[in-house]
């Protein structure tokens, strides 16, 4: 697993809590291709308190049409989920229906992205208060939080298909 900064989203002071972005990279195994993951989380510190982020967010995702612990949603099928990638210079730009981002990716982030032809999103609904913007986190601390059962459980799984800027 290889891991990027986490970075901050556009929107903070709601809420939701301020959400925070980071990416990763799975593999490549001899079976599976290298996946790239982003993953858009809040710290929990909403406006009013952790618990009711949560459940702004699960309620975000729901309208969206997106199942919290379901199976994974392609946004390339269901365009009205509104979810969009733009990789470019080793950087992530999502669009979501409640919050922009832009996440720094390593080039081999970005290669994996563009030979995918999407990325895995991974949205809990729990708050991780250890996985603030702008430090970088731990491999061994994101691997556990993002294999955690609660969270697993408690998240939205989406593919997004990439864009590219057309030159």
């Amino acid at each position: 697993m290889t891991t990027s900064n986490a970075a901050s989203l556009a929107h903070s002071a709601h809420s939701m809590g301020t959400l925070t972005a980071i990416s990763w990279i799975l593999g490549p195994t001899d079976d599976m291709p290298a996946t790239p993951f982003l993953m858009v989380y809040s710290i929990g510190d909403g406006l009013h308190g952790p618990e009711a982020g949560e459940a702004e967010l699960r309620q975000t995702l729901e309208g969206m049409g997106v199942p919290i612990g379901g199976t994974v949603v392609d946004a390339g099928q269901d365009r009205g989920i509104g979810a969009h990638l733009l990789v470019e210079a080793e950087r992530a730009v999502l669009t979501l229906p409640f919050t922009n981002a832009q996440c720094p990716v390593s080039a081999e982030w970005q290669a994996a992205a563009y030979e995918n032809g999407h990325a895995i999103l991974m949205v809990p609904v729990v708050p991780w208060p250890d996985g603030q913007p702008g430090v970088p986190v731990p491999e061994d601390r994101l691997q556990a939080f993002i294999t955690s059962d609660e969270v697993v459980k408690n998240a939205a799984h989406i593919a997004v298909p990439v864009s590219r800027i057309q030159g």
